[in-house]
């Protein structure tokens, strides 16, 4: 094999594997404001959009689901185990791999903050709709209450953590050799 492609490879896989670090580290920091925490795990998501490409991205999400469901404490607070992902806020978990997908495809297409943005929103659309239907068929909410309870409180921050992200991703290619969309 050629040593450049095994050089990128090798590059992709430990940025991957950073990114699944992130986010397990990130997102059992959470407050608990209702029935869903507000957690730091859609900004390690972000983080993984953002800088990863889409199948690196979304692997790397996968990874973070897999470490939870193996029993790591690394769901929002520090809760783990395959009754997280089939419990009421499953759904939202289970949109992470998706979320990373798009943002990262939408933000490497056009390369821009605003492009970048617009992943986020499509991201944060797919997780709402996605985590709110599977809340309100495992609870039997009605959709008002639902969005009131699980999706409402959280677009600010999210949008927030987004923004955040992808701050954080071009500030990583401006100093990181060898990081520039990988």
């Amino acid at each position: 094999m050629n040593r450049t492609i095994q050089s990128a490879a090798v590059r992709q896989l430990t940025a991957g594997a950073l990114c699944t670090a992130i986010a397990c580290l990130l997102a059992p920091v959470s407050i608990p404001i209702g029935p869903v925490m507000l957690s730091m795990g859609v900004f390690g998501i972000f983080v993984c959009g953002a800088l990863l490409p889409p199948a690196g991205a979304l692997s790397s999400a996968l990874c973070y689901l897999l470490v939870g469901f193996a029993g790591f404490p690394v769901f929002a607070g520090y809760a783990a185990g395959p009754q997280v992902l089939l419990g009421v806020t499953g759904g939202y978990l289970l949109a992470y791999p998706i979320m990373a997908g798009v943002l990262s495809l939408l933000y490497r297409r056009t390369r821009t903050f605003a492009g970048g943005m617009l992943g986020v929103v499509l991201a944060l659309l797919l997780c709402y709709l996605l985590g709110t239907a599977w809340f309100m068929a495992a609870t039997g909410m009605q959709l008002l209450p639902a969005l009131g309870a699980c999706v409402f409180p959280f677009i600010l921050p999210d949008l927030l953590k987004g923004a955040c992200a992808l701050k954080l991703a071009e500030l990583c290619r401006q100093r990181i050799p060898g990081l520039s969309w990988l």
